[in-house]
Parts: C-alpha cells; structure tokens; sequence
C-alpha cells in the first residue's frame, strides 16, 4: 500500500501548499508507527490469539484510508497515515506469528517468500495504478483505493483465515511476564544476529521509498507516471528475489541464503559510493540501482523475517513486534539522515545507500556466522 501512496505525493504537496518534510512525514509517520505498534499487537496476539487481532487491525486499516481520503488539512493527512502504519503493524506481525505457529523455521521462511512473492505482484501493480489513479482521478482516490483493500483484506480473513494459535498466553500483556519475554528476546544473540540483517535492508527500502521520490521527480525530473514505473521495476526485481529465494533457502539453507546474497549487496553498496564519487547522475544507473536493492531484498527479508523470531515459538508474536520494533529504529535513522542530506541533491541518498549496504554484508558475513547456534540446526 505504499506504493499505491508514493506517486500522489507531489500532488499532494501541491494541494495542501506542504513543505517537502511534511510530505516525507506522511512515509515516515507510516513506517515509525508500523514499527513501534507491532510492541502492541504482538503481546495482544499472543494473549488473545492472532485472527482477532488481525481484524482489528484490518478494519482501523480500512478506517483510517477513508478519513485520509476526505480530509482537508495536511496534519489530519498525517494523523491517518500514523494510523494506516500502526494498524499494517498489526498484519505484519500476525502474519509472522502464524508463519511460526505452523511451520518449523526453514519451512516458514520458504512460506514467507511465496506469500512475499505474492506481495511483489501487488508491489509491481500498486505504482502503476497509484500513478495512473493520480494522474486521472486525483490524490484522493488513492486512498480510497488503499480503504477498499482493507476492506476486502477484512472479509477475506473473516471468511477464511482460522486461528493458529491454539495455547494462549494469559500472562502475554502483563507487565512482569512481558518485561521477561523482551529480555530473554533480546538477550539471544541468534535473533538479535538475525535482526541485525532485518534491519540493514528494511533501513535501505525505507530510504528508497522516502528518498525516491524526491531524487526521481525533483533532482531527475520524470513524470509521476514514470516513477510510478520506476517503483513497479524495483518491486519486479523485488518479487524475482522471492522466488529464487525459495530454491535457495531448500538448497543452502537460511544462512547459506543470505551470505550468497550479500555479494548483491556488496555490488550495491560500491556501486553507490562510486556514483557519488563520480558524480554520476544518469535515470537508467539509478533505475539499476534500486532493482538490484529489491533483488536482494527479495532473499534478505524472507529469511531474516522467519529466523529471528524463530527460536521463539511459545511467543511468536513478543518475539516478531521485537525485530519490528529494531526495524522501525532503522527507520527513525534514516528519516532523521534523509531529512538533513537530500539538500545534497543526490549525493545524500547515494551515500545512504552505501551505508545500508555495507552495514548489511557486515551482519552477514561477520556478525552471523558467530551465532550461538548454526543456521543448519534451525529447522
């Protein structure tokens, strides 16, 4: 659904007389509040199980998109994207807790790339349509767009989607027996490994989502259209990832995965520096760039997004909000960079990518290998 939003904010900048922080705000706010809420429906969901929390979610989702789609002031605007990233928080962790309340580690990770395959094929759509919706209809049917698959998200789940959770915890949301859950969590040097490379290439999307829009249509000077297309390429070499990732995660297993993968993101994070050092500023390099992040992205997330909370089974949904949360930090570091470098024309969002890569091959091939338990016996 992000990427249905991104092509409309230019115009929406236009409309509201908005500065370019206030409109970067409505992608920051998403992912911030996305980040920080799944802290809360995560212990919900492991207290009361994962389909009520999932509706809930879904149908403040649905809420939200219509409010934000007849509002008439910028800062109301925020308010529902806060709330559209907060209650996306609560599928995202749902999803994961019964990815592992079904399946063993490496089978979730394989479930998770073909529901993350899934997922490119609406990320290929969604800017496409998002641009197409601007461009004819206007910013506001975006998000009316963005409602209406709340909604048929809502009765999909209603009908269809049963509980997983079969052994709830009584204890999951009181504060004693929560504050254990978190410090067992974070003292596991496996998840906090994992988390780490969770949290490299999530960094680098939220900057391409956030910076994208300003170096394509501003620094570059293509049409909404065309970034639209730009998007809908990257979410191409996105879903490709995904499913190659499957072939991958039953041949190498999750770390064999991801340490193959880091040479992507080694090439990635070079490449970048070397544009900036070259000041290099062509359409067709960048467009390489930013496939080549959601290629490896495509290996990187799958795996990470099933081991770190993987060796945490009695509280799926604690362990999942925890990496969400450590996600949303690198979040908060790249809005804060973003906001004080994109002055730098493309230079800032070059280097940043660099960072994120390099900080990335780093966690892989350095940090994971020394894990208390070898990723071959995370089955």
């Amino acid at each position: 659904m992000t990427d249905l939003f991104i092509p409309a904010m230019p115009v929406i900048r236009q409309e509201f007389a908005a500065s370019a922080i206030q409109v970067q705000a409505t992608m920051f706010g998403v992912m911030i509040s996305f980040g920080f809420g799944q802290l809360l429906w995560g212990a919900l969901s492991d207290r009361f199980g994962r389909r009520p929390i999932l509706l809930w979610g879904l149908a403040l989702f649905f809420v939200s998109g219509i409010w934000g789609a007849i509002t008439q002031q910028m800062e109301t605007l925020l308010l529902t994207r806060v709330l559209q990233g907060a209650a996306l928080g609560a599928s995202v962790v749902c999803a994961r807790a019964m990815v592992r309340d079904l399946y063993e580690v490496r089978d979730g990770a394989q479930v998770l790339a073909r529901g993350l395959s899934g997922l490119g094929l609406f990320a290929i759509a969604s800017p496409l349509f998002g641009g197409f919706l601007t461009d004819i209809f206007g910013w506001r049917s975006n998000q009316f767009a963005i409602a209406s698959v709340g909604m048929m998200c809502l009765l999909m789940v209603w009908w269809f989607v049963p509980e997983t959770l079969y052994h709830r915890n009584a204890k999951a949301t009181q504060w004693p027996s929560l504050w254990r859950n978190y410090k067992k969590i974070l003292s596991h040097s496996e998840f906090l490994s994992w988390s780490l490379v969770a949290m490299s290439t999530y960094g680098g999307l939220f900057l391409i989502l956030s910076g994208g829009p300003f170096v394509f249509l501003q620094v570059l000077e293509v049409s909404a259209s065309t970034f639209g297309a730009v998007i809908a390429a990257g979410s191409l070499s996105y879903l490709l990832g995904t499913l190659v990732c499957r072939r991958w995660i039953a041949r190498y297993g999750l770390l064999g995965t991801v340490r193959l993968a880091s040479w992507i993101s080694l090439l990635i994070a070079v490449t970048a520096v070397i544009f900036v050092l070259f000041q290099m500023q062509s359409f067709f390099f960048t467009l390489c760039l930013q496939m080549l992040y959601g290629l490896a992205h495509g290996f990187h997330q799958p795996c990470s997004n099933a081991a770190a909370p993987g060796r945490f089974p009695e509280m799926a949904g604690t362990a999942s909000s925890l990496m969400g949360m450590l996600m949303a930090f690198a979040a908060v570091a790249t809005g804060l960079y973003l906001s004080t470098s994109l002055d730098q024309g493309m230079d800032g969002y070059l280097w940043g990518i660099g960072f994120w890569g390099f900080l990335l091959v780093i966690a892989v091939r350095m940090v994971l290998p020394r894990m208390v338990l070898a990723d071959e016996k995370v089955q």
